[in-house]
């Protein structure tokens, strides 16, 4: 029986129009013969966990018994790539699609496996031949767009996104993809266009957000930059695909990983409650699982709910007590919480694990600054830009430093980097920035930084800040004219 890959809405001239597009045309080869096909190599169960081997024993034995069944056979790769055995995933899909040359589902899954995989340009032809098959496919075309995106092939990957959005108007990952598109090839305005469609039908994508962000910074225009990273906060979050082939794939995983990845998409779309029981169901999976206790660490924390927090400490240092991600976790939720010598105690074991994280110097740098020990904070400052110099807060504060120590040149550099993304920290990056040149006789260099200062903080209500940014920047301004 073919079972379609969507269920929108179909229109003849788009059939048409997907039969001659020049992608899917040269798509329309003919699938392997049998004779050429390898055979499918077995998995060894014992070596999975036991939600896995509930899941792939039972897909493994009917192909086994039927070969030439494409249903058993599509099955068992649906099984293998739920469990991330993507390469023996796509051997049997192209089994599958070579059995049944006319079901779009395994030319569509290939396809997928095959993007995971990195391999975009063979991906392009299985989503061109699914939607060759079934021309009124939203997500077949999107996918396709995606992946001749990351083939560097911007034009057609244009071509696959606007025959997508004429299928489905309302798409918005559609109009994310044409933007991605647009803005890779140069095309600023109709980029901008793109994602401020995608915006309108998903506001809480943060993902469209910051590219928003990034091109209006491009275009020299700060505000409009600092008001979508605003809106986008952390979450970097695409918008959804509606796609029930991929949701079938999920539900086919019943393991600690699938409520630990769901828990992560809940925590990411900010439905905290939501990811807190995923990330319970993805314990009780795997009772000798750390990694879903570190995580509520984090989401209790976000819901302010410190003795749950606490509780899943516990048991995570028991199982996993060298974990950097949890030391990491806990010493945040201590510093939130002025709890500071738990919160130092923290950052140094992450460190203990791995001395290299920038991060985790500039989190125990803030620590020890607010414990009043500056000097020893700009030590893990200094370390914190050594191994990740685009750390902001760390480069802002070696900065301030270095202004003291009159090295404000080398100040300057560092302040440089601390203009990207444009955030509601920048503002205050800038009058540092205004005050380093004023300190070298550069006064209109000055005054433009505390210009672009006092636009952002306006923007972003930032009352206090931009009465001081307003009086500086009139006297800058006054001392320019004498």
């Amino acid at each position: 029986m073919r079972t379609r890959i969507g269920t929108l809405r179909f229109t003849s001239r788009l059939r048409t129009l997907a039969v001659v597009t020049s992608v899917l045309a040269s798509c329309q080869g003919t699938p392997d013969t049998p004779e050429a096909l390898s055979p499918l190599s077995s998995v060894r169960l014992e070596a999975m966990s036991p939600g896995a081997r509930a899941t792939l024993g039972p897909a493994q034995d009917r192909a086994n018994k039927n070969p030439a069944d494409s249903e058993a056979i599509g099955a068992l790769a649906m099984a293998l790539h739920s469990y991330e055995l993507r390469d023996k995933a796509a051997a049997a899909y192209r089994r599958a699609a070579t059995l049944a040359p006319n079901e779009a589902r395994w030319q569509y899954y290939l396809g997928l496996v095959l993007a995971e995989l990195g391999q975009h340009s063979q991906a392009v032809e299985h989503f061109g031949r699914a939607a060759a098959i079934e021309p009124d496919s939203v997500a077949a075309r999107i996918r396709q767009g995606e992946s001749l995106l990351s083939d560097d092939r911007p034009a057609e990957s244009q071509s696959a996104f606007e025959q997508a959005i004429e299928l489905d108007p309302s798409s918005a990952a559609a109009h994310y993809g044409l933007g991605r598109a647009r803005d890779s090839a140069g095309d600023s305005d109709a980029a901008l266009r793109s994602y401020l469609r995608a915006v309108e039908l998903t506001p809480e994508a943060g993902a469209v957000r910051y590219r928003l962000a990034m091109l209006y910074q491009s275009l020299g225009r700060a505000s409009d930059a600092g008001q979508q990273l605003e809106a986008a906060g952390r979450d970097r979050q695409e918008p959804p695909i509606n796609d029930p082939l991929v949701a079938a794939l999920r539900n086919l995983r019943e393991d600690r990983q699938k409520y630990l990845q769901e828990g992560l998409r809940l925590e990411s779309e900010g439905r905290l409650a939501d990811a807190v029981r995923a990330y319970g169901r993805a314990a009780e999976a795997d009772p000798r699982y750390a990694q879903p206790h570190i995580n509520l660490v984090a989401a209790y924390g976000k819901l302010e709910r410190l003795k749950d927090a606490s509780r899943h400490y516990d048991r995570a240092l028991a199982l996993a007590p060298d974990s950097e991600e949890l030391h990491v976790n806990w010493g945040t939720l201590m510093a939130q919480h002025d709890r500071l010598e738990e919160a130092d105690a923290s950052f140094r074991r992450a460190l203990e694990i791995n001395p290299h994280a920038g991060t985790s110097h500039a989190d125990l740098a803030w620590v020890l600054e607010q414990s009043g020990k500056r000097a020893e904070a700009l030590e893990h400052y200094r370390l914190a830009v050594q191994y990740d110099p685009t750390n902001r807060p760390a480069n802002f504060e070696v900065a301030r430093d270095l202004v003291r120590n009159s090295r404000v040149e080398e100040a300057i550099q560092h302040l440089l980097r601390t203009l990207e993304p444009v955030d509601e920290r920048t503002p205050t990056y800038l009058y540092g920035l205004a005050d380093a040149h004023l300190r070298i006789d550069e006064p209109g260099k000055s005054a433009e930084y505390l210009r672009r200062a006092l636009e952002l903080a306006n923007d972003m209500g930032q009352s206090d800040l931009a009465r001081n940014l307003e009086q500086d920047l009139r006297a800058v301004e006054a001392a320019g004219r004498r």
